[in-house]
């Protein structure tokens, strides 16, 4: 952390806008779009006199520009990511995007953003170093495994039983020629059982389906003889193309839950899928139980999961991801655990003429 008082002392500069400022001007939702031909043009000079970090036929991308910002009497920088796509630039700053294309409005504050950003360009050049301390640990990028996020964590011993039982399971290489309606639902009712227990007491294998489940059968449950493996096999064929919907049997808001795919010609075995980690209990309660009924199947990820399960896998700090976790300042004891990522920085195609950039 680094006081404005010293930047101003050392580089003789001061950021002209607070982080207060910044969140208030940001798009509410997502995106926004800004038609200034200024501004349009600051950022394109700016990135006209810089190394893209990646680029195709189709777009440029720019990951690396650091913001100068002030909160709470210290100095910080924020990142920012420009990207050039249809002759359309896009500030990307974190979780909010802001287009710019040509046009007639007038805002002074992007406007100013991109200068003070040019500005600053000479004291990075000078002073890398500067960045991992001026990034602060709330916004700054990086990862933490996650035995020191999550509580009630599974015993490595208990993962690697789990792993045997699955293992041996596998070897027997037991399949299946083939399931009806009733076959299937019966099956998803090992599964509910297992994750749900009492909740499930009193209800028929359907009724568990029609409760957790996703909802869209694609006409599944309407089939006229749920016995016959013949007539499942023929709407799998003919009907259930509606992605995965009848098969997630454990809906979830977020993503998907819990996916049991039927066994077919390619794959003479149930398959189990989690997506959606937080039921990521439920779903090896329904592996176990499973391996209990020599049921053939596999499991996708099992040892993912497990992994997530035991804390042995990572957790990405500060940016969206499969398993993710965003720092807060009231949580000091995990910050001595977080390994943060190292900052980059853009490579200047020759030493920046600043008034040249500056001059819009």
């Amino acid at each position: 952390m680094i006081k404005v008082e010293e930047i101003k002392e050392v580089y003789n500069f001061e950021p002209k806008y607070t982080f207060s400022q910044l969140e208030q001007n940001l798009p509410k939702g997502f995106e926004a779009k800004i038609q200034d031909g200024s501004l349009y043009k600051a950022v394109r000079r700016l990135t006209d006199k810089v190394y893209p970090t990646e680029e195709n036929s189709y777009e440029k991308k720019w990951f690396d520009f650091y913001l100068p910002l002030k909160r709470r009497g210290y100095f910080i920088l924020v990142p920012l990511g420009i990207i050039l796509y249809d002759k359309r630039f896009f500030l990307a700053f974190p979780h909010s995007n802001v287009e710019v294309h040509t046009g007639k409005e007038k805002n002074e504050f992007y406007l100013c953003l991109i200068q003070q950003t040019v500005e600053f360009s000479r004291v990075l050049k000078k002073d890398p170093g500067i960045i991992a301390k001026a990034i602060p640990f709330d916004i700054r990028t990086g990862h933490v495994l996650g035995k020191y996020v999550l509580e009630d964590l599974l015993p490595i011993e208990k993962k690697e039983e789990i792993l045997k039982l699955y293992g041996d399971h596998g070897k027997r290489g037991k399949r299946s020629r083939g399931v009806s309606l009733s076959d299937y639902l019966n099956t998803a009712a090992l599964c509910y059982k297992a994750a749900f227990g009492s909740k499930t007491n009193g209800l028929t294998a359907e009724q568990m389906y029609r409760k957790w489940a996703d909802g869209r059968d694609c006409g599944m449950l309407r089939r006229k003889n749920k016995k016959s493996k013949k007539d499942f096999s023929h709407w799998l064929d003919t009907e259930a193309h509606c992605g995965g919907h009848p098969f997630e049997i454990v809906f979830s808001w977020f993503g998907h839950g819990i996916h049991l795919f039927p066994p077919d010609l390619n794959n003479p075995y149930f398959t189990l899928r989690v997506t959606n980690y937080m039921y990521a209990l439920a779903f090896l309660e329904m592996v176990k139980e499973f391996i209990k009924n020599r049921i053939p199947f596999k499991a996708h990820k099992l040892e993912g999961v497990l992994d997530y399960l035991s804390g042995e896998s990572y957790f990405t700090v500060n940016a969206h991801d499969e398993h993710n976790i965003f720092y807060s300042y009231e949580d000091r004891k995990l910050l001595r655990h977080i390994e943060w990522d190292e900052p980059n920085i853009l490579i200047w195609k020759a030493s920046p003429n600043i008034q040249e950039l500056l001059n819009v």
